[in-house]
């Protein structure tokens, strides 16, 4: 970055600040994940039943690391969305984190 700013290459510098942001995006979401916040849980704590319910799904996982063919995905994130009364601005958000 420093290299980039020196020589005054305004794109270089775009695409590292950009990276940069996904990345610290990145280890923060998986911090979150590994350590749950107990707040989120209890505010959360009715949705997954009502969100599993109405996409007919038997669960709701965060991360999906395998699953065979036989497994059907369904995204959630829109329904999670609605529950929560999401703004556009936070729904944008969100979409951009996939």
């Amino acid at each position: 970055m420093e290299k980039a700013k020196a020589l005054n290459d305004t794109k270089k510098v775009q695409e590292l600040d950009a990276w940069g942001g996904l990345s610290r995006r990145r280890r923060t979401n998986n911090w979150r994940a590994r350590h749950p916040s107990p707040t989120s849980w209890s505010v959360s704590a009715g949705l997954p039943a009502e969100i599993a319910k109405k996409a007919r799904v038997a669960m709701i996982v965060a991360d999906l690391l395998y699953a065979d063919s036989s497994v059907e995905k369904v995204d959630v994130t829109e329904m999670l969305l609605d529950w929560l009364k999401a703004d556009e601005r936070t729904r944008t958000i969100v979409r951009g984190l996939k």
